[in-house]
């Protein structure tokens, strides 16, 4: 009678473990996205209202919140590759190596550990579908720069959905000769090569899926498509675009289950740009495609993880706002500067001719409302006049040599007197500060102290594998 007693216990206790494993990992990375970036979105939010305070996402009210460390084996100050490894495999690795050791030997990552578990898998991003952070949780290469192999691994692993911005070096040249073409290559492994219009017309017919925008669509940043004519809106493509349509198809057959890395990595863009508007609307779309995921949970309580970090810290952000008014001074910003770039050089074509300093100040007045709502300094306005006088009035009204590079000058220096406005700095590219980690589920109890990166993957695996 005790040998049954003891058996029955043990049983209970397996399938108690057994049960524990979530069915459905999400894993969600924000591209640069740092403490501070995330507390400026809702010191924003607040700011819109006329409050102090912070107005929360929906990602930082979940119950498990914590910090990380993000370091490389070779140097303090990791890069996308050497971070996207650590989150992808749970191992530290160089700079530039994706998903090998130090000694360059393969690492296993978590989307094969779920595929072998026989989870369907997703990898998207709002950047290239094989840029660093994807392409760790699918190969295993000395540098992000073979954009060619790192797709051949995609197709060899033959995971059910990929997204993304674009394919990265689609072509390549082996002893002179050029490489074969790769979507065909994709094609004949099944794939369905579609933007997320043909996507939702069409997935169930499709066995697998590559989704890159295309036929009028582009990735853009969320405060160019929000601010966007109403008859441009199916042309922009934004973060939860990505996170819907993977999980559409990968619930298909609800009883697989699925491990889906997602990747906001506009905001690392954003933010390299030192662009604080566009950071903070990069930062609310990535919460978009968080709440399908937590509308998916509250259907799945019992079966899901939610995991939300970032890679690392990007443009040594900080900010000290004192007046309700300094933060919601960047509402006025009504697109990126990229996209604000090319309006000027736009402009500046149509018009074959050097476009006056009073031209260009009230272009800046316009976009950046600044002379109209934003104070300029005298120091500032001599500032933006001397790089115009240095690029813009030098220019050969005839050539569009060096055009782009002209124009981004004066922008981004304009956009920095609208920061400072705002009372947001930036010191850099790439730092060591921590990130968030933020945790909903099965197994987030898991993550409620402080770590480092490459536990983060340590910890999903042992969650749900």
């Amino acid at each position: 009678m005790k040998k049954i007693v003891a058996f029955v216990s043990i049983l209970l206790i397996s399938l108690s473990v057994f049960a524990a494993k979530p069915k459905y990992v999400f894993y969600f990375i924000g591209d640069g996205m740092g403490t501070n970036h995330v507390l400026m979105t809702e010191f924003y939010l607040s700011s819109l209202k006329g409050e102090f305070g912070l107005t929360p996402l929906c990602f930082t009210q979940f119950p498990v919140a914590s910090v990380a460390t993000h370091y490389a084996a070779n140097s303090n100050v990791t890069d996308s590759p050497a971070s996207g490894t650590a989150l992808a495999t749970g191992v530290k690795t160089r700079n530039g190596f994706v998903s090998i050791d130090p000694d360059e030997k393969p690492l296993e990552t978590l989307a094969e550990v779920a595929k072998a578990a026989g989870r369907g898998v997703g990898i998207v991003s709002t950047s290239g579908a094989n840029d660093a952070t994807p392409a760790a949780f699918v190969a295993h290469q000395t540098t992000r720069r073979k954009g060619y192999e790192i797709m051949q691994e995609m197709i060899e692993h033959g995971f059910e959905f990929y997204g993304g911005a674009s394919l990265i070096s689609e072509a390549r040249t082996f002893d002179r000769e050029p490489a074969p073409p790769i979507r065909p290559q994709f094609e004949a492994a099944g794939y369905t090569i579609c933007n997320p219009e043909e996507f939702r017309a069409g997935y169930k017919d499709m066995k697998k899926v590559l989704m890159v925008p295309g036929k009028g669509q582009a990735v853009t940043y969320a405060i160019d498509a929000v601010n966007d004519k109403p008859e441009n809106k199916d042309k922009h493509v934004i973060f939860s675009d990505f996170v819907s349509s993977a999980l559409t198809f990968l619930t298909q057959d609800e009883k697989k289950g699925f491990f889906l890395m997602a990747e906001a990595g506009e905001i690392d863009h954003a933010a390299h740009s030192h662009d604080a508007a566009t950071v903070i609307q990069e930062v609310i779309d990535f919460d978009e495609g968080i709440k399908i995921a937590l509308e998916f949970y509250k259907k799945h309580p019992k079966q899901t993880l939610i995991v939300v970090t970032a890679d690392h810290e990007t443009g040594g952000l900080t900010f000290a706002p004192h007046s309700t008014n300094d933060l919601a001074n960047l509402r006025v910003q009504k697109h990126s500067v990229n996209v604000i770039s090319d309006m000027l050089k736009q402009r500046m074509v149509s018009e074959k001719a050097i476009l006056s300093w009073d031209e260009v100040r009230s272009f800046l007045r316009e976009e950046l409302g600044l002379w109209k709502e934003i104070r300029v300094s005298w120091e500032d306005e001599k500032m933006l006049r001397d790089i115009y006088e240095s690029t813009i009035a030098r220019r050969d009204p005839g050539s569009e040599k060096d055009l782009y590079a002209d124009n981004s000058k004066i922008v981004a220096a304009a956009v920095g007197v609208l920061n400072r406005s705002s009372r947001v700095y930036w010191s850099g590219s790439h730092t060591a500060g921590y990130v968030p980690v933020f945790a909903l589920g099965v197994g987030a109890e898991l993550f409620s102290r402080r770590m480092d990166n490459a536990e983060i993957a340590r910890m999903i695996r042992q969650a749900a594998y």
